[in-house]
């Protein structure tokens, strides 16, 4: 697992709720590194999202001690035990934790690396994290050019943790997320002429999954069902398996085997 963040010149990250400052590269730089990745989150850094809902084209993991919360789009851990355990479920470099500062702070000895963008100034933050360039362990792998926007100078950082601790990995690790990730085109299906309700109603379902995929969302209840009875099953093929995605192919077998 990996951070991503900007930081002030203090290592502040965020004031009254909100980011210190908007910077459009920084936001291209998070939307590159994080899409097709799975972020891990506090609940109030969901509600902070336009919207209050999960960031389009990642699986969002969000932490919230609600029971029985359901955020469509999303999967609820009602733990951080449960959350690690469910982070271990996935290929280490596919995960970020995006925040917010419980998080990072929390999350931080388990990241292999960090994504830090560096702003040269003094936002006057109510929320940090620490400073990396004093954290044992922790080293610059890579930085950019120093850049400017609006008079703040800023650059892209790269840390490296040179002995994170170990998240345990899932048998069957869920290393693409394929399912929930392709690109989805449209699938106009011919139904076979014996088709009866049930098998309508199986392949509605599916469709339903395949375009809207964790539509009703995934609970801290729903995880710990996995964890009980997923057996060997990646958490991907798990959701595959209750209906909660669908791939293509799985659409096309279903008609194949009518």
């Amino acid at each position: 697992m990996k951070l991503i963040v900007a930081v002030d010149e203090k290592w502040g990250i965020g004031k009254n709720g909100d980011l210190l400052l908007s910077i459009p590269d920084d936001m291209l730089y998070y939307r590159a590194t994080t899409r097709g990745k799975v972020v891990v989150m506090g609940y109030t850094t969901l509600l902070s999202l336009p919207g209050s809902k999960p960031a389009p084209g990642r699986l969002n993991l969000v932490l919230a001690d609600i029971e029985g919360l359901r955020i469509p789009g999303a999967v609820v851990s009602g733990s951080m035990e449960q959350l690690i355990r469910l982070i271990g479920c996935f290929a280490p470099d596919d995960v970020f934790d995006v925040g917010g500062g419980s998080m990072y702070r929390q999350l931080m000895p388990y990241c292999s690396g960090a994504h830090i963008t560096k702003m040269r100034f003094d936002g006057a933050a109510d929320t940090f994290i620490p400073n990396l360039d004093r954290e044992p362990g922790w080293s610059v792998k890579s930085e950019s050019e120093q850049k400017e926007h609006e008079g703040v100078y800023y650059s892209f950082t790269e840390y490296s943790n040179n002995a994170p601790k170990e998240i345990p990995a899932a048998k069957n690790l869920s290393s693409s997320m394929t399912s929930y990730f392709r690109k989805r085109e449209p699938i106009e299906p011919t139904l076979p002429a014996d088709a009866d309700d049930a098998y309508r109603k199986k392949l509605d379902a599916m469709l339903d999954a395949y375009y809207h995929p964790l539509k009703d969302g995934f609970s801290a209840e729903d995880v710990e069902r996995y964890f009980e009875e997923g057996g060997d099953l990646s958490f991907e093929q798990y959701l595959k398996n209750i209906g909660a995605i669908a791939a293509r192919e799985d659409i096309e077998a279903l008609l194949a085997a009518k």
